[in-house]
């Protein structure tokens, strides 16, 4: 809700005071499904007296506040300047209404421009002295729109928000606004409120007014979950996909865990989506890898309504900005590009923006977490112009599976914040695919982020884990390094099972609404769905 002021003209009368009940009321619904939202709070507050009060929608996002005010009967003298009054309801749909003084007579000109400056009405007429009104019945698109009065050698310029299109005739008559005969139309005074709505899970919204009864507001909240971007930097649709041909981006399924529609039900902004090739199924990997580039290229011309590529933040915004959903490669292993830099050039080339050092499986250049190695041995020479290369290239080292001994060689080289884009708390479970707290502390130095995994395996050690779990890895992270350096990286459709509550993409806003409900402000849950990374993407890969 904009901020609107309504203020009575400062004309000067000369008043009978009188008590009465006036009554304002509004009307609050969710921003992207428009659906009511019922027992929104709101808070009014009266600066003429002081006092705060509050009353709660309905079933059907409705609410009513009665409030004491003060009518007037007016003894009425001339207006002794020219004024133009903000237009009431603003914003609007059908119609609002517009006030306006002039001191003596003259021919007073109207005129209505859309923000382009094209003119879209005009209506000019010679008046007397007094107060007139003209309404605006809702012409041509929905937009902003600009009018003006002009009287004489003066002209006042004010915005009006048309919600709706319409075919209304646009001004309509000019009219008396007050008579100047005594003792005749009954004014209320202006009250000055400030309305405050908002409801858990949702960002507030306020506006202030001066009412005179019969106003109505319409709210529209927005969730805390949809105001922020969400990253998730870990997806393995594509291996899905690789595996059941009929698996397709557009469908929603009721199965695995990962299509458009659950995505945009999720209100997921940026997927990082990871190419992983078996190195147990295959041995031509680079090949494989191609294959599945291929693949998420094929679908993303598909959808090209919903879905684009990117390779830095500007880019992702820039889709999101069209409602679509911004999609970036990260390869998950180095074993793809084969000991050869040419094939790391034409995986960068293909769209990879993370490379993660390594899998399960070690390399000749790296080790991973896995190998019982992993403490002693590291980086090879080869290994270690890898590091250099990606640094130059831009491309984000993910450490995630990577081995003990290779992330401290890695830290001696690269010049960039390094990500675990799916990891947990060691201090948490004990598994070898989570970090020690000398290790998240490392990468925090560096500037980087660790997205915690859902994997429950990885949270807690069993099937049964919830989002409780999730929060349990955040806290640790927080609680060590602050919350700077936390992140999401889910790795759907890389698990076989899930956390209760988390059981696909669509239910990323469970878990904002339990991160708030945890005692995380919106600020710090913002960060952890996608600022943090978001500094990181634009530090290491440009904008």
């Amino acid at each position: 809700m904009k901020s609107l002021l309504i203020l009575l003209p400062f004309y000067f009368f000369d008043v009978i005071l009188n008590a009465q009940t006036i009554s304002i009321t509004g009307n609050v619904k969710d921003l992207k499904s428009n659906s009511p939202i019922e027992d929104a709070r709101v808070r009014i507050k009266n600066f003429s007296n002081g006092i705060t009060d509050s009353v709660f929608t309905d079933i059907g996002g409705t609410w009513q506040y009665d409030v004491m005010a003060v009518s007037v009967d007016p003894i009425y003298n001339l207006p002794n300047d020219f004024r133009v009054d903000q237009n009431f309801p603003n914003p609007f749909n059908p119609s609002t209404k517009i006030n306006f003084s002039i001191p003596v007579n003259g021919e007073v000109t109207i005129t209505v421009h859309n923000i382009l400056g094209e003119l879209i009405d005009k209506k000019s007429m010679l008046l007397s002295s007094g107060i007139y009104t003209v309404d605006w019945f809702s012409k041509g698109s929905a937009g902003v729109y600009l009018y003006t009065i002009s009287f004489g050698n003066q002209s006042l310029t004010k915005k009006m928000l048309q919600l709706d299109g319409g075919n209304g005739i646009g001004l309509g008559e000019i009219r008396t606004g007050i008579s100047n005969t005594y003792n005749s139309d009954v004014l209320s005074a202006a009250i000055d409120l400030e309305i405050v709505i908002d409801k858990f899970g949702y960002a507030a919204d306020s506006t202030i007014a001066s009412v005179f009864g019969g106003e109505n507001f319409a709210t529209n909240l927005q969730t805390i979950h949809s105001k922020y971007t969400l990253i998730d930097l870990h997806n393995d649709v594509l291996e899905v996909m690789v595996n059941d041909p009929n698996y397709h981006l557009a469908d929603l399924h009721t199965y695995n865990h990962t299509d458009i529609p659950r995505m945009q039900m999720g209100e997921v902004d940026i997927q990082f989506f990871s190419i992983w090739v078996s190195p147990t199924a295959y041995t031509n990997y680079f090949d494989q890898a191609l294959i599945m580039r291929d693949l998420f290229n094929t679908e993303l011309a598909l959808n090209p309504s919903t879905i684009a590529k990117a390779t830095t933040m500007q880019q992702s915004l820039a889709i999101n900005s069209q409602n679509k959903i911004a999609a970036v490669i990260g390869v998950e292993g180095g074993h793809h590009i084969e000991n050869n830099l040419e094939k790391l050039y034409q995986l960068y080339d293909s769209g990879m923006r993370y490379l993660t050092i390594t899998w399960n499986n070690s390399t000749s250049w790296a080790i991973s977490a896995k190998d019982n190695r992993t403490l002693i041995q590291g980086l090879s020479i080869f290994g270690r112009e890898v590091i250099r290369k990606l640094d130059s290239l831009g491309v984000i080292i993910d450490v995630s599976h990577t081995g003990i001994r290779t992330i401290q060689d890695i830290l001696s080289i690269t010049t960039n914040p390094i990500v675990a884009t799916h990891s947990g708390a060691r201090s948490i479970h004990d598994h070898y695919r989570n970090l020690y707290d000398s290790q998240i502390q490392d990468i925090a130095n560096t500037g980087g982020v660790i997205g915690i995994v859902f994997y429950p395996y990885f949270l807690n050690g069993s099937s049964n884990a919830s989002i409780a779990d999730v929060i349990a890895h955040i806290d640790h992270i927080v609680n060590l390094v602050g919350t700077d350096y936390v992140a999401i990286g889910s790795d759907f459709d890389g698990i076989e099972v899930t956390p209760l509550g988390l059981e696909d993409v669509s239910k990323f806003p469970d878990l904002t609404l339990a991160l708030l409900q945890h005692g995380y402000t919106e600020q710090e849950v913002a960060k952890f769905l996608g600022s943090n990374f978001k500094r990181v993407f634009e530090q290491v890969c440009g904008n």
